[in-house]
C-alpha cells in the first residue's frame, strides 16, 4: 500500500465512526443508578452513563434523594457488582461538565443505559443531546416502559416531573 492510500485509509478510520469502543474495565464501585467508578488507564475514573438520568439517591442535598433513586441504584449494583464492563463513547463527547467520562456501559453484551430506560428507572435523557447511535432504541424503550407504567412511569408525580423536564430538554414525542 502506498503512502497516499495509507493516509486516506487512516483518515477514513478516524473520521467515519460515530462511536468508539473503549474496551473492558473493572467495576470499582457503584455511585448511584447512573454513575459508576471503574479502573481506567491505571486510575479510578467516574463514568456518567449517557442518555440516562436516574432519580437521586446520594445527592449532597438529602431532600433531592427519593426512594426510586435507591431502586435504580440497587438495580445498577445488581447488574454491575464484581463485573467487567465495556464502554462505548460518542466521538464528540468523551467527558462531561464535571470531568466524568460519558459512556454507554455494556455488561454481558447488554447496553445498561438502554436497560435502565427499558425498566422505567430513567427517562431517555436528551438534555445534552440525543444518542447518535441508539436514539430509536431509547425512544422505543421509554415508550414501552411508559405504556407498562414501570417504576418512574408508575408514579404520577414522577411521571409529571419527567415529562416537564423532557419538555424543557426539547424532546418531542414521536
Amino acid at each position: 500500500m502506498n503512502r497516499c492510500s495509507m493516509i486516506i485509509s487512516m483518515l477514513l478510520l478516524l473520521t467515519s465512526p460515530v462511536l468508539a469502543n473503549a474496551g473492558q474495565y473493572k467495576i470499582i464501585r457503584i455511585v448511584d443508578g447512573d454513575t459508576i467508578v471503574i479502573e481506567y488507564d491505571g486510575k479510578y475514573e467516574k463514568v456518567r452513563m449517557l442518555c440516562v438520568n436516574t432519580p437521586e439517591s446520594v445527592h449532597s442535598d438529602a431532600k433531592q434523594n427519593i426512594p426510586m433513586g435507591k431502586v435504580a441504584s440497587k438495580y445498577t449494583q445488581k447488574k454491575l457488582t464484581g463485573k467487567y464492563v465495556n464502554l462505548e463513547f460518542e466521538i464528540d463527547r468523551l467527558r462531561g461538565h464535571y470531568g466524568r467520562l460519558l459512556a454507554y456501559v455494556f455488561v454481558d453484551g447488554q447496553n445498561l443505559n438502554l436497560d435502565l430506560v427499558r425498566q422505567g428507572l430513567s427517562p431517555y435523557y436528551t438534555k445534552y443531546g440525543k444518542s447518535q447511535k441508539y436514539d430509536s432504541k431509547f425512544r422505543a424503550a421509554e415508550k414501552q416502559a411508559r405504556k407498562e407504567k414501570l417504576n418512574i412511569w408508575g408514579d404520577p408525580e414522577l411521571t409529571k416531573k419527567y415529562l416537564r423536564l423532557k419538555s424543557k430538554w426539547g424532546q418531542r414525542e414521536k
